[in-house]
């Protein structure tokens, strides 16, 4: 016999608040890193180990640091060959913040291997100690499926040893910003070629560059990452023509809305317009638009 079908243990809204909250915090009481994802340049088959890997990217995302005591780990111990640093670190990603911008920017990158988590043998340049510590564990399902779903990824680093790796001169110079990412919708009668994943696109009225994160052509919309949002604009207007840099597709934004949610159980769209009567939007937001705009 099913359980109770009137009790949900987790509506996609309250997946998606529960996902807006940790990314909050972790960027509220997190710190700047660099993640390096290593290369494989040789591989042995035989024993499914990297025989030469590199370091020539750096990623500029942030992490919540779990130690609050000092490093984990052993110390600092004396062996045969010396001092032995054995420092340990634990640091915790939003899950979504690993999979629209960490995957997406390293995809299509020469010998990258890119999975759905963090893989183990990456780098983290951790800035308050300027060392490096290599991910040894990812513990992907810690909280334990709150609301039936996962939100973080839990990263087990050890402080960094040297073995014959070689890394680019440039490292902390390719680093990359995250930008923001915003929903919109287009008019399909305007949607001239047809856009990829990845591609970095412009708008006709404001210049405002960014970069397609998702794409879905059966509701119409395409989800953007913008790095260079300006003091007149921080998004792209309602009219504006988007066009792509490699496919050349272009599209008519016609409005977009952050709270068009297809739930059952979701009343963001009455709060909103409640809210509306209450207090007046008509100033500019300072720290970003948000409501129904058409």
């Amino acid at each position: 016999m099913a359980k109770n079908t009137f009790f949900r243990h987790g509506t996609r809204n309250e997946q998606m608040l529960q996902q807006s909250l940790v990314d909050e915090f972790v960027k509220m009481f997190g710190l700047d890193i660099l993640y390096i994802p290593r290369k494989l340049i040789s591989r042995d088959t035989i024993l499914n180990e990297e025989v030469i890997s590199q370091f020539d990217d750096a990623f500029l995302t942030y992490a919540y640091l779990e130690n609050t005591e000092g490093f984990q780990g052993a110390g600092d111990i004396l062996t045969k060959f010396g001092i032995r640093s054995t420092d340990e670190i634990t640091l915790t990603i939003s899950r979504q913040l690993y999979e629209d911008f960490l995957a997406i920017q390293m995809t299509g990158v020469d010998e990258i291997v890119v999975g759905d988590r963090p893989s183990e043998g990456d780098l983290i340049f951790f800035p308050l100690t300027s060392n490096l510590f290599e991910i040894k564990f990812v513990e992907h399902e810690k909280p334990f499926y709150q609301f039936g779903k996962l939100y973080t990824y839990e990263l087990k680093c050890e402080l960094f040893e040297y073995s014959n790796e070689t890394a680019g001169g440039d490292i902390f110079e390719s680093q990359e910003d995250e930008g923001f990412v915003v929903k919109y919708y287009y008019d399909t009668s305007t949607l001239s070629g047809e856009p990829s994943l990845g591609e970095m696109v412009t708008g006709s009225i404001t210049g405002i560059t960014s970069m397609i994160n998702q794409w879905d052509p059966a509701e119409a919309w395409i989800e953007l990452r913008a790095f260079n949002a300006n003091s007149n604009y921080n998004t792209y207007q309602v009219g504006e023509t988007l066009t792509g840099f490699k496919s050349g597709f272009s599209i008519n934004i016609s409005s977009f809305d952050e709270l068009d949610m297809e739930d059952a159980f979701a009343s963001n769209i009455e709060f909103e317009n409640t809210g509306d009567d209450i207090l007046d939007f008509t100033e500019r937001n300072p720290f970003g638009e948000f409501g129904n705009r058409s």
